[in-house]
């Protein structure tokens, strides 16, 4: 499987955490012929296993939900020890287990593969152009807005490189991006995102609900999995809502960039695989750094590792949804130098 992490734990966390300063390991860790594939059966709390990443991370099967087809585990060291992360039935085949670990009864077992087929289907929603230019009108408006708000303030002087080398972000922007979001209410959401995110995209829901919005705003096509929480839209979290906070974080984006004469920015991934590189997975958020440090530790991969790429582009800053340089969240555990993309279908790489 490829082992990749460009500024984020892909679905099932993977990452390519190496001997670098970047991310912790264990020298020590256990040969992978202690362990089994994962399989459905193996979804039994209490039992202990690892990520399929290159530093092989531990976890611990905290619950099994039937009702929503999934599982959750609790990460058990790195950067993400203590994190809990619910994750679709399926998911299961990214970890392996310990050979001692209890089996599910076989009643349990025909429980879980009812769960994992019911939810197990595909989801597609292609874009509309005319909502795509509807949403365009609205980011622009939506600058207009923080320019209004920011009432003839200018956004901190920053020095991108200085930055990226020390990996981290400025706390000067981080009052800004509070105050624009905070004008919308939105600062909570904001907040709740940027964390779910961060630790992991596929756990949970939340950034589920957000790709299907993006796409029904014209942004990027969404291809995925269909929803497993029935009050994925409710509340804080209606479409509504989601929509608002993509076209201000959009909108922040591009003002944040543009204001500096900044049309393009150059990202970098890296991913390392156990076998052949397998082909591209359609994604509405792309996870880059702009670091090459962190992509380079995710090239080097682990023990395990067959194949590795190292992939570089100069992107347009309307790809931009988030970056650490204004992202708190985006600055502890993980120091990433992380930027999140808007999903391009046809882009191989990013």
């Amino acid at each position: 499987m490829v082992v990749e992490r460009s500024g984020k734990h892909f679905p099932l966390g993977v990452d390519g955490g190496s001997s670098s300063d970047i991310y912790a390991f264990d020298p020590n860790a256990r040969p992978d012929s202690e362990f089994v594939a994962g399989e459905l059966r193996h979804l039994v709390i209490g039992n202990q296993g690892r990520l399929l990443d290159a530093r092989r991370t531990p976890i611990t099967i905290t619950a099994v939900v039937l009702e929503t087809g999934g599982f959750e585990v609790e990460i058990g060291a790195f950067e993400d020890a203590g994190a809990r992360w619910e994750l679709p039935l399926e998911q299961v085949r990214g970890f392996q287990f310990a050979r001692a670990g209890t089996i599910a009864a076989s009643d349990a077992l025909a429980e879980l593969e009812r769960a994992a087929a019911r939810y197990d289907q595909e989801m597609v929603i292609d874009v509309d152009g005319r909502a795509r230019d509807q949403t365009l009108h609205r980011i622009a408006m939506a600058r207009k807005g923080i320019l209004d708000r920011l009432a003839g303030r200018e956004f901190p002087a920053i020095d991108l490189g200085h930055h990226i080398s020390l990996r981290e972000g400025d706390h000067r922007l981080y009052g800004v991006l509070d105050e624009v979001m905070a004008t919308r209410g939105l600062e909570q959401l904001e907040h709740e995102f940027s964390a779910a995110f961060v630790s992991n995209p596929a756990a949970g829901e939340i950034v589920k609900g957000h790709a299907i919005v993006l796409a029904e705003l014209g942004l990027c096509p969404y291809r995925g999995k269909i929803v497993r929480h029935p009050e994925l839209f409710t509340g804080d979290w209606s479409k509504a809502r989601r929509a608002e906070h993509l076209v201000a974080r959009l909108a922040f984006e591009r003002e944040l960039f543009s204001s500096r004469g900044v049309d393009t920015v150059t990202v970098y991934r890296g991913a390392a695989v156990d076998g052949a590189l397998p082909a591209p997975r359609p994604s509405s958020f792309v996870s880059a750094t702009l670091s090459r440090e962190v992509a380079t530790a995710h090239f080097e991969g682990g023990p395990t590792t067959r194949t590795a790429v190292l992939w570089r582009q100069d992107v347009p800053i309307t790809r931009l949804l988030m970056t650490f340089l204004e992202t708190r969240e985006m600055n502890a555990p993980f120091r990433e130098a992380e930027a999140v993309l808007i999903g391009e279908p046809q882009n191989r790489a990013f």
